[in-house]
């Protein structure tokens, strides 16, 4: 290998370490800054809340749809599609 080549990849090669420890060491004052002003604690808070909207809204009313869908089926082929609606009318 060319001595240029060889210094251009150990240029390369410590810039490259220099950088990657720079991320690392701002992802470590990011995560004490955080713990600090109980970034992980509201975070916590936030996904009990929106954990307990799922549980009290969202599942019952899937499964009062599941029931009424199981009670009222709907034959294939029985219903008439929007495309034929708004063609009897004149619409389309």
């Amino acid at each position: 290998m060319h001595p240029f080549s060889v210094l251009t990849l150990g240029i390369f090669v410590a810039g490259y370490i220099t950088a990657r420890w720079d991320l690392v060491t701002r992802l470590y004052e990011l995560a004490i800054f955080a713990w600090d002003y109980g970034v992980v604690s509201r975070a916590a808070k936030g996904f009990a809340a929106l954990s307990l909207v799922f549980l009290l809204i969202f599942i019952p009313v899937e499964r009062l749809a599941a029931r009424e869908s199981t009670l009222h089926p709907r034959a294939p082929g029985s219903g008439v599609s929007a495309r034929e609606q708004l063609r009897r009318r004149g619409s389309f």
